[in-house]
């Protein structure tokens, strides 16, 4: 159409389809770009997922050839065996025939652990009480009737000797497969040789040196050589001692924390016959005079 003037009226409808063109150009350019941003994040996820899964693959290759390159030979038995048989035969002697449940139980709890280990800890949990009450009854029970004549050290030493075997062997019913795992206690074999021990022992890729064990040697009885002088000296500064309270309880802190170093020698026999197999010792008592907080303290306190 013309208007008045002569001139052409679809200068607006250029306008309007200009716009319109645009504006629909615009939009596919959106839509592309968000197509090219949504492909981008799917590339991303995939990459993302792949690692995630080569990561896990590595973690399964290294956990298998960490765990399931040795086992317990006969040797290991008989090694662990010759460990234990001080500290045995003092345990069936003071114990006569108790001893043989005692001991029964004592080799069936990893196996145990073992067998329950994917179980929730509904079935775990008060089948580790169970088992711990049962052990704790036979070792009170003769405790109290065995050990009459013995003074109240003796009783002691050998109620926290057993303790320790006990809680080391059942906080694997506890823990479940997250404990057996950490451990690498993998099957039955594995499990009847780590209930020996008197303490923890985890499976490692490395054979243990014997250099370590000499590092651990020295520390221990350092720390029992450290306790051995501090009677002599206490015995002519005690009553110096007493009359000021800071004084007496740091005394007592220090005797104990070096005291307590004693439940440490038969893991580390126990360790001593290890030496050269893939087998680590978890020593029940740590260095815990020289820790800094009350977590470091627990850390070292009476394992597990």
């Amino acid at each position: 159409s013309i208007s008045r003037r002569g001139q052409p009226r679809w200068g607006i409808a250029m306008v309007v389809s200009e716009s319109t063109e645009q504006a629909s150009n615009c939009s596919a350019g959106d839509s592309n770009q968000n197509n090219q941003m949504v492909m981008m994040i799917n590339n991303n996820d995939d990459e993302e997922e792949q690692l995630y899964t080569s990561i896990e693959e590595q973690d399964e290759r290294r956990y298998q050839h960490q765990h399931k390159e040795w086992n317990p030979d006969a040797i290991a038995y008989v090694r662990a065996a010759i460990a234990m048989s001080p500290f045995m035969s003092y345990l069936c002697y003071k114990m006569q025939l108790v001893a043989i449940p005692y001991l029964a139980l004592q080799m069936l709890s990893i196996p145990l652990a073992l067998k329950l280990r994917d179980h929730s800890g509904c079935i775990r949990w008060p089948s580790a009480f169970v088992f711990v009450a049962l052990l704790g009854g036979i070792k009170t029970s003769s405790v109290l009737m065995k050990f009459g004549n013995d003074n109240v050290a003796v009783k002691g030493m050998f109620y926290a000797f057993t303790a320790f075997w006990e809680c080391s062997n059942a906080v694997h019913i506890f823990g479940g497969r997250d404990s057996m795992d950490r451990f690498g206690i993998i099957n039955y074999q594995r499990a009847f040789f780590a209930a020996l021990c008197p303490a923890q022992i985890k499976f490692t890729a490395q054979v243990f040196p014997r250099d370590r064990w000499v590092r651990a040697l020295l520390h221990i009885g350092g720390y029992v050589a450290t306790f051995a002088a501090l009677r002599l000296v206490l015995r002519y500064v005690a009553e110096t001692i007493e009359m000021y309270a800071v004084l007496e309880a740091e005394a007592i802190v220090i005797c104990i924390s070096c005291l307590v170093h004693i439940w440490n020698f038969p893991p580390l026999l126990y360790q001593m016959f290890m030496t050269g197999y893939r087998v680590q010792v978890i020593y029940p008592f740590g260095s815990i005079y020289l820790s800094t907080s009350s977590r470091e303290f627990w850390s070292k306190w009476s394992r597990p």
